[in-house]
């Protein structure tokens, strides 16, 4: 059995990302967009791309979001 690639997950995640920040200036694509960073797709994504909730957080904050990304604090409250 061959070893898991894990920088092919990363890269993939990565691209996910890169890809949805696009789609944001793309009309036909925008809400898609939007539901992908506001739901767990960004959150999984960042997660495997190796972005820490703070990093997640200033991302969506970068892009213009109100989204609150979930931190291991409020998830266990």
């Amino acid at each position: 059995m061959e070893p898991i690639n894990n920088m092919g997950y990363k890269s993939l995640a990565e691209a996910v990302i890169l890809q949805s920040m696009e789609d944001l200036w793309n009309p036909s694509h925008r809400d898609e967009s939007k539901n992908f960073f506001e739901g767990d797709g960004f959150k999984i994504c960042a997660e495997i791309a190796g972005m820490n909730s703070t990093k997640q957080y200033k991302f969506i904050h970068l892009l213009g979001g109100e989204t609150h990304v979930r931190t291991s604090k409020s998830q266990s409250a």
